[in-house]
């Protein structure tokens, strides 16, 4: 855009489609009039698909996309593919394949394209932040937040004013120029960090919360650190005329978004029933707010996305119209933001960097990167932070990312072309690059969250049961369909004055909407905001009612978590340290269930829960309860049926995940409408002729004996209350191979409202031979377990795998 003779004119890339035919018809000397709508077809698709085909190959070394991205339009810039290659009759010169794929002024199209979905995307950025998590985050985000970056600017500032002394040519250009380097690498940007520890599956984590509320902190501080100089540069300009109007525009703007929009988003949100996406209507209103608040931005002299930023912030975040709209813009951050990496790298020269920048601006790069360490570590560890997670926190505070690629990509486009800034901008780029190409890894080699399950000792349902304490259980619920299966379970579990039941309601919801997780705590009791309930205040309600009809015997904790599947195994594992829980019942749903006529298939992804259970399964600090609930009258009403007894059988291998199975049957035993059935299965002889124990899935070394001892200790413990109690049965059943095996098991599909088995077992290696190749469907689940909730199995009543977190040496 230019302004000659008082109008304003907007170039335009003349005629849209090709000429002569297209690509394949047109002569060589014709390019030059090949129209911009191939150039970007054509534009896109390389950019696109050269930094995927780098991908392939750093993505084994744990690199990020972005950097593959910039590496990509590095690779296809002029200063590569400038080579001259072809010579046209035309042409007075050869040229290289530049040339042609990317033209002189073919390129804007694709640049605005660029520059117009960064709008878009740091709105949908606003939309899922929520301001509010820093109220519940204490006083610690806010001192640590703003030490690391004030230490940031001034360990940068230091270094660029120390510069100043030396007398080499352009130097001061170059002292101009540090200030950019100082804001680029001196800021914290909060979507960035956010969208890198969800891809490092740490975001529900202890550093990854941590590392979202400080980042919170020191974005809106730089923040507002733009404002102030905004306001400062509009107050000093010397056209005073300007600055009237400009403060006008900028006040009714904020006026628009926090008086009329912020309220007629929360209208949309009360008046949009639960379950029922947001009308087209609302979107549309709403992403034409955001062409004009970034239209109102631009005529202030701000970055156009300052006004969509502050229209993102007044958009409540989650579901409904939070996800509904993040949802929309999903094509903006998969598809078109990627291209911002691409053609930053493409706008670089390298050979325009000369050592004498080169060194220069680094050392300013490094006192920004040193800064933020050392003013983050300082009060983190005085705040009580480990100084590991200190040093970490430092590291991922330092990680770029989209937001300041696009700050480069606007640089790179300044009509200031001279040399020094453009190697200053190129450097930048490569810093960029270098810098989370190291950090990314590092934090993903230092950090494993399961740290802090691995020192914890944990409690098991045997232990809970020798202590003679309260029975301590985090129930995982995912929709309201799980909740009668598990109701059955824990009420099963018979508690009584000498030993009750403690239940930690955790309803597991999916993060869309939103960029950080968060951790509901609900009061029992509580009345709902609407004459509509949420779907937590419905399952609330139950485990309410649950409560009542055990006065002064169970007491229930209700929690929501709302976080990404890959990294929810962190807040189940968390809680149930915090909570010191002696089992985690997880409800769980074969995706080959829904080949049984009785079982429906669950909303949720199976992929989804699948890798969550995997996940837990792996980092568990206490024993795990995968239940799959039944379809018989028993498992899906909402207690006990009169004058119907529950029938509970336990499959008993051996090994301490059916000790633990049979550990939970045990509290069942003096219920008076529970039947509970133990049934062990022996080899031909106690060892197999090899003498060898058999563990499925798992090589370790084991004590036998020992083993086998607290196996007969505890078989016979049951064996004693069943000359007392006509309710409890116990059974042997002898087989030779694992044919036999199966067979046996299979012939009990219909006996039994309620299955508990281990996980893993430990027996004679020639009856549970083959089990696993056989019957390796979901290995999550264990060989009987898999066998067990096959469809093909036909079983009617629930089933409960039981897996002890334990290390056998």
């Amino acid at each position: 855009m230019g302004i000659r003779k008082g109008y304003r004119i907007c170039t335009t890339p003349g005629i849209v489609g090709s000429v002569k035919g297209g690509l394949f018809y047109a002569h060589l000397e014709d390019f030059e009039t090949f129209g911009p709508l191939p150039s970007i077809c054509l534009q896109i698709s390389i950019l696109s698909f050269v930094p995927y085909l780098i991908h392939m190959a750093l993505s084994r070394f744990h690199q990020p996309l972005i950097v593959s991205q910039i590496l990509g339009g590095i690779l296809v810039s002029p200063w590569v593919l400038s080579a001259p290659l072809i010579k046209a009759p035309s042409l007075r010169s050869p040229v290289g394949i530049s040339y042609f794929i990317f033209p002189r002024d073919g390129f804007r199209v694709i640049d605005m394209l660029a520059h117009f979905s960064s709008m878009f995307f740091i709105f949908k950025v606003g939309v899922q932040m929520d301001p509010k998590i820093l109220k519940r985050a204490g006083r610690r985000p806010y001192i640590i937040g703003f030490f690391c970056i004030a230490c940031s600017y001034v360990f940068g500032l230091q270094i660029s004013h120390r510069l100043q002394n030396d007398d080499i040519p352009g130097l001061k250009l170059l002292i101009k120029s540090s200030d950019r380097v100082v804001d680029l690498f001196g800021q914290i940007s909060f979507p960035v960090i956010a969208y890198v520890l969800d891809d490092l599956k740490i975001l529900s984590s202890d550093l990854g919360n941590s590392a979202i509320h400080i980042s919170m902190v020191a974005d809106f501080l730089h923040m507002a650190l733009k404002f102030f100089n905004f306001f400062r540069q509009i107050m000093r300009g010397a056209n005073h005329a300007y600055a009237l109007p400009a403060v006008l525009i900028l006040l009714g703007t904020v006026i628009y978004i926090f008086f009329i929009m912020r309220p007629a988003a929360l209208w949309i949100v009360k008046n949009t029933p639960e379950g029922r996406p947001v009308d087209d209507i609302y979107i549309t209103l709403i992403m034409i707010s955001v062409l004009l608040c970034g239209l109102a931005s631009e005529y202030c002299g701000f970055n156009g996305t300052i006004g969509v930023f502050l229209l993102g912030l007044a958009i409540p975040d989650g579901p409904p119209l939070g996800s509904a709209l993040v949802k929309k813009l999903r094509i903006v951050s998969v598809f078109f933001m990627p291209l911002h990496m691409g053609i930053v790298g493409y706008k670089t020269d390298i050979r325009k960097v000369t050592f004498v920048y080169v060194w220069r601006v680094l050392l300013i790069i490094l006192g920004c990167i040193l800064g933020k360490i050392i003013g983050l570590f300082i009060p983190a560890v005085l705040l009580g932070v480990s100084p590991l997670d200190s040093f970490l926190l430092g590291l991922i505070m330092n990680i770029k990312g989209i937001v300041e690629v696009s700050t480069l990509n606007t640089w790179l486009d300044s009509l200031n072309n001279k040399e020094i800034f453009t190697a200053s901008n190129t450097i930048m780029v490569l810093a960029l690059v270098v810098l989370v190409a190291v950090i990314i890894p590092v934090v993903k080699y230092l950090y494993d969250p399961s740290s802090k399950y691995l020192t914890y000792k944990g409690r098991s349902i045997l232990q809970s049961n020798e202590n003679s304490s309260d029975f301590r259980v985090l129930v995982c619920v995912h929709t309201q369909d799980d909740v009668p299966g598990i109701m059955r379970i824990i009420e099963a579990s018979n508690p009584t004055k000498l030993h009750p039941l403690t239940i930690y309601l955790l309803h597991l919801v999916e993060l869309v909407g939103r960029a950080s997780p968060l951790l509901i705590s609900h009061t029992l009791g509580e009345r709902a905001s609407t004459s509509n309930p949420t779907k937590s205040q419905r399952i609330i309600n139950v485990f309410q009612q649950f409560q009542n009809r055990f006065q002064n015997l169970v007491t229930v904790h209700p929690f929501t978590t709302i976080s990404p599947y890959a990294s929810m195994h962190n807040d189940i594992c968390t809680m149930s340290v915090d909570k010191r829980a002696a089992l985690v019942i997880f409800p769980f749903c074969r995706q080959d269930a829904s080949l049984r006529g009785d079982l429906a298939g669950p909303n949720i992804s199976n992929r989804a829960i699948k890798t969550l259970l995997q996940n837990l399964l792996r980092d568990t600090p206490c024993s795990v309860g995968i239940l799959m609930d039944g379809s018989n009258l028993q498992t899906k009403s909402t207690c006990f049926l009169p004058d119907t007894p529950y029938r509970v059988i336990v499959l008993f291998f051996g090994g301490p995940d059916d000790r633990e199975a049979l550990a939970f049957a045990m509290n069942m035993i003096h219920h008076p409408y529970i039947f509970v059935t133990l049934v062990r299965f022996y080899g031909p002889a106690s060892l197999s002729s090899d003498g060898v124990i058999h563990h499925i899935n798992e090589s370790v070394s084991i004590d036998i004996e020992r083993h086998m001892f607290l196996d007969d200790e505890l078989v016979d413990h049951f064996r004693v209350n069943t000359m007392h109690d006509e309710t409890l049965i116990y059974q042997e059943v002898g087989v030779k191979d694992g044919a036999e095996t199966i067979w046996a098991v299979r012939s009990l599909h219909q006996d039994f409202d309620l299955m508990i088995v281990g996980r893993q077992q430990m027996a004679d290696s020639k009856i549970i031979s083959g089990l696993e190749a056989n019957w390796d469907e979901c290995g999550e689940l264990g060989a009987i377990g898999d066998l067990v909730t096959s469809p093909d199995y036909g079983a009617e009543g629930s089933i409960l795998i039981i897996h002890r977190r334990r290390k056998i040496i």
